[in-house]
């Protein structure tokens, strides 16, 4: 399947980037899983809340933040 190896491919550069790859995830899961759906929802949403804000946007605030000073 070509979008789980673009996925695995994008998850390599994004700890290569220091971002992490957990925070991108491929799920296949058919339309009428709704439950499902709704779960795996729920869980990346816990894991987004848990990995925090971007790194890169938390640096580029710093930097800002030093500039303006």
């Amino acid at each position: 399947m070509r979008a789980a190896k673009r996925v695995e491919y994008t998850k390599k550069l994004l700890d290569e980037t220091g971002i992490g790859s957990e925070r991108l995830e491929f799920f296949h899961i058919a339309a009428s899983e709704a439950p499902l759906i709704a779960e795996t929802a729920k869980e990346m949403t816990e894991r987004a809340k848990k990995l925090g804000p971007n790194p890169y946007r938390i640096k580029l605030q710093q930097e800002s933040k030093k500039d303006k000073e």
